[in-house]
C-alpha cells in the first residue's frame, strides 16, 4: 500500500515539473510563422523551368481550386528577415505540410543542391513531427539559403485535395521533438484507452470462442484487431514496421476500413443468425459484403494503376453510401427485432456505422486524410464495443440457460428411461411369483398377490409420470411390496421401517422407487438364503446435512456367502435393477459417493448381514 502511495505523490510531483519543465523550454523557442508565394503549374517543371516563370508566383489566397495529384507547386519561403539577424543561430529547423512527392532546393557548399523531402520519396531526409500526421521538418543552417534569403520547394499532392491556404511553414531554433506538451499527452490518450479496450474484448471474445466454439466471437475478435490497426496504425508505426514504405502504408490505411467492414459483417451475421432469424438483414449484409469486396479490388487496380485521382473519389464516396446503407438495414432491425439481442446489435451497429459519416462530415478542412477525424472512429467503435458487451453477456446467459435446458431435459429423459428398466425388472419378478404359488396349489395366496400386485403395479404406472415422488408414497409401495413377498415366502422374514422425527414424509420428494431394487436385492440374496436365526429387514430414513440417508439393513448370509449359495433366482447372473439404479443415483450429480455398502460381522468374523447406505439429495416441498 505505501508504494502505491508513494507512486501516486511522485507522480503528482514530477507531472507538474515536467509540464513547467516542458513550457519553459517551449517558451525558449524560436519560432516564427514564415509567408511564401506559390507557383502551379500543370506538367511537371524542372527547376529551370521556374527560373523562367519566377514572376508569375502569387499569394496563397489568390489560389481559389484546392490541389490535384496532376499539378505541381512551387513554394518560395523569404527567410531573410528571420535568420540573418538571429547570428548566434547557426542551425534553424524548418517546419511543413508533409507532401506526397516534394524536393528542397537550398545552397551548400557554395552551389545549389536538392533533397527529397516527400513522404512518399525514396531516400525522404525530413522527419515526422511527433503527434502530427501532417508535418515535418527539416534541419538547415543560415548558410543553405539561396542568395541568402529564400528556399525553395518543389512540392505534389496526390493523396488527397486540399486548399493552398492550410500550408503553413515555420522556423524554429529547436526540434519540434525535442519536448512533449500537455497537448500531445492529451491527444495520446484516447488512442491508448482504445488500446486497453481493444485488449480486453480482444482477450473476451477468443476466450468465449475456444470455451463455447461459436464462430461470431472468432469474427469479433478478428474485427478487433483489424479495428486497432486500422484505428492506431499509422500512430503506432504498425504500417511503417510492415511495409517500410510511405507509399504502400498510404493506400492500405486507407483501404484498411473496408476490410473492417467486410470482417464485422461477417460477425454480425453470425452473432444475429441473419439467415434464420433476419432473412432481408442477411441479405443486406451479404450485399454489403459484395460491394466492400469490389471497392477493394478496385483500389488494388487502381494501385497498380498509380491512380490516386480515382483512389480519392472512391475512399471519399464509398464511405457514405455503404453506411447510409447499413444505417438503413439497420433501422428495419430496430422495427422488425424479436428479442433483446436484435435491439442490441442494432444499437452497436449503428454506433459502428455512423463513426464514419460523422468523421467525413465533422472533420477540419486541414484534415484531408481524415486522420485526425480518427477520434471519431475511437469514440464510435468503443461505445460499439461497451454495447456488444452488454449484448455478449446476454448472449452467454442465454447460451448457458439453453444449455442447462438441454441437459435438463435429457436427464428427465434419461431419467425415465432408466426407471423403465425397472418396472419390467419387478414385474418380471411379480409375475414369477404368482407363477410359484399357481404351481404349488396356494389359490388363495395368488388370488390376494395379485390383488395387492395390481394396486401396487397401479401406484408404479401413476409414478412413472413423475421423476419424483414423495417419500411418503414410496414407503407406501415399499410396504405393499414387502407384503407381497411376505405372502409368497409364507412369512419367512419380518421388516420394520422408521424415519427420523424431524422428516415429515409428505414434503420430502426422492426418485421413484429408488430403494426398491436395494430391498429386493437384500431380500433375495440375503434374507431367503439363510437357514437359521433372525431374517430382519430395517429401512431407516434419516437426515445429515442436505441429504436423505436411506439405509437398508438386513440379517441375511452377507454378500460373500451369498455367491455361492442358491435362491429362486439363480438363473440370474447380475441385477439389472441395481445396475439401473446405480446410474439413476449417479445421474443426479449431486454425490459421487451416494452408495455404501457395508458388510456386517459379529466378533468371532461371521456374517451377520449387509447394510446399503443410499445418500440422495434432500428436496423439500
Amino acid at each position: 500500500m505505501k508504494f502505491y502511495v508513494k507512486f501516486i505523490l511522485s507522480f503528482l510531483a514530477v507531472f507538474p515539473a515536467n509540464n513547467l519543465f516542458s513550457q519553459n523550454l517551449e517558451s525558449s523557442f524560436f519560432k516564427k510563422e514564415i509567408g511564401f508565394k506559390i507557383l502551379k503549374t500543370q506538367t511537371d517543371t524542372t527547376y529551370s523551368d521556374f527560373l523562367t516563370k519566377k514572376s508569375q508566383l502569387v499569394k496563397p489566397e489568390e489560389i481559389s481550386e484546392k490541389t490535384s495529384p496532376e499539378d505541381t507547386y512551387w513554394i518560395q519561403l523569404d527567410l531573410y528577415d528571420h535568420v540573418s539577424n538571429r547570428s548566434n543561430d547557426n542551425y534553424f529547423y524548418l517546419t511543413f505540410n508533409s507532401f506526397d512527392h516534394a524536393t528542397i532546393y537550398l545552397e551548400s557548399q557554395n552551389k545549389m543542391v536538392s533533397k527529397k523531402i516527400g513522404k512518399f520519396d525514396k531516400n525522404n531526409e525530413s522527419s515526422q513531427v511527433n503527434h502530427s500526421y501532417y508535418d515535418s521538418f527539416l534541419k538547415l543552417r543560415k548558410s543553405n539559403l539561396l542568395d541568402n534569403e529564400h528556399l525553395l520547394i518543389k512540392a505534389k499532392r496526390i493523396s488527397f485535395k486540399e486548399d493552398v491556404q492550410n500550408w503553413g511553414f515555420t522556423i524554429s531554433n529547436a526540434s519540434p521533438n525535442a519536448f512533449v506538451s500537455q497537448k500531445d499527452y492529451k491527444d495520446q490518450l484516447p488512442y491508448y484507452f482504445f488500446t486497453g479496450l481493444c485488449f480486453i474484448m480482444c482477450f473476451t471474445t477468443l476466450s468465449f470462442y475456444f470455451f463455447i466454439k461459436k464462430s461470431e466471437f472468432l469474427w469479433y475478435s478478428i474485427y478487433i484487431v483489424v479495428t486497432f490497426v486500422y484505428v492506431c496504425g499509422l500512430k503506432f508505426g504498425i504500417y511503417e514496421f510492415i511495409f517500410n514504405n510511405n507509399y504502400i502504408s498510404y493506400w492500405v490505411s486507407q483501404s484498411f476500413l473496408f476490410v473492417d467492414n467486410i470482417v464485422y459483417l461477417f460477425f454480425f451475421a453470425s452473432f444475429l443468425q441473419s439467415k434464420k432469424e433476419y432473412p432481408f438483414v442477411h441479405f443486406l449484409a451479404q450485399v454489403l459484403v459484395v460491394l466492400n469486396s469490389i471497392i477493394l479490388i478496385c483500389i488494388g487496380v487502381l494501385f497498380a494503376l498509380g491512380d490516386t485521382i480515382g483512389f480519392i473519389f472512391i475512399t471519399q464516396n464509398a464511405y457514405a453510401i455503404l453506411n447510409f446503407t447499413a444505417l438503413i438495414g439497420l433501422a428495419y432491425l430496430m422495427y422488425v427485432g424479436k428479442d433483446p439481442l436484435a435491439y442490441v446489435m442494432a444499437l452497436a451497429t449503428s454506433a459502428y456505422c455512423a463513426a464514419p459519416l460523422i468523421r467525413t462530415f465533422y472533420s477540419t478542412p486541414e484534415d484531408g486524410l481524415l486522420l485526425d477525424g480518427l477520434y471519431y472512429i475511437i469514440i464510435g467503435c468503443s461505445i460499439e464495443m461497451v454495447i456488444f458487451a452488454f449484448g455478449l453477456f446476454y448472449k452467454i446467459h442465454l447460451e448457458f440457460r439453453e444449455n442447462l435446458m438441454l441437459q435438463q431435459r435429457a436427464l428427465f429423459e434419461k431419467t425415465r428411461a432408466l426407471r423403465a428398466q425397472i418396472n419390467p425388472h419387478f414385474i418380471f419378478n411379480s409375475l414369477s411369483a404368482i407363477q410359484h404359488l399357481v404351481s404349488v396349489k396356494k389359490i388363495e395366496s395368488a388370488l390376494k398377490y395379485l390383488n395387492k400386485f395390481s394396486r401396487l403395479t397401479r401406484n408404479v404406472l401413476e409414478s412413472s409420470m413423475e421423476i419424483n415422488i414423495l417419500l411418503s408414497e414410496e414407503i407406501k409401495m415399499l410396504e405393499d411390496y414387502l407384503s407381497l413377498e411376505l405372502l409368497r415366502f409364507d412369512n419367512s422374514f419380518s421388516y420394520i421401517i422408521t424415519m427420523d422425527e424431524g422428516l415429515d414424509p409428505g414434503e420430502i420428494e426422492i426418485p421413484s422407487m429408488i430403494l426398491q431394487p436395494f430391498v429386493e436385492n437384500a431380500l433375495i440374496h440375503g434374507l431367503l438364503p439363510k437357514k437359521s436365526g433372525t431374517k430382519q429387514l430395517h429401512i431407516s430414513f434419516t437426515k445429515d446435512n442436505h441429504n436423505l440417508i436411506c439405509i437398508v439393513d438386513d440379517t441375511g448370509v452377507g454378500r460373500l456367502a451369498a455367491k455361492d449359495r442358491l435362491h429362486i433366482y439363480q438363473n440370474e447372473k447380475k441385477s439389472r435393477g441395481l445396475e439401473v439404479t446405480k446410474l439413476r443415483l449417479q445421474s443426479l450429480g449431486k454425490n459421487k459417493d451416494s452408495i455404501t455398502i457395508v458388510d456386517k460381522y459379529d466378533d468371532y468374523n461371521h456374517p451377520e448381514g449387509t447394510k446399503v447406505i443410499v445418500r440422495i439429495p434432500l428436496k423439500i416441498l
